[in-house]
């Protein structure tokens, strides 16, 4: 009766042992494949970032440079109210 015990627990245990090695090795996987993704988007992120695109897509909407640009002094803000 004890060996019968005993052998139970030990099975137990491996079958713990080796459901939580399956477990480590799927949350490894899907680490790895969230890591791929995040690569993958910050290279999207930067290449919508750049000015060259900005700069495309600003004259494809019909935008145009500004020639001037006015800077308000906030001094100037503050005495108009």
């Amino acid at each position: 009766m004890v060996c019968f015990l005993l052998a139970l627990l030990y099975l137990a245990q491996a079958t713990a042992v080796s459901a939580a090695g399956y477990e480590a090795q799927r949350l490894a996987a899907q680490r790895d494949e969230l890591r791929r993704q995040n690569a993958l988007l910050v290279i999207e992120s930067t290449r919508l970032d750049s000015p060259a695109r900005v700069e495309a897509d600003a004259q494809r909407l019909g935008l145009v440079r500004a020639a001037t640009i006015r800077v308000v002094a906030p001094e100037a803000v503050a005495a108009a109210r």
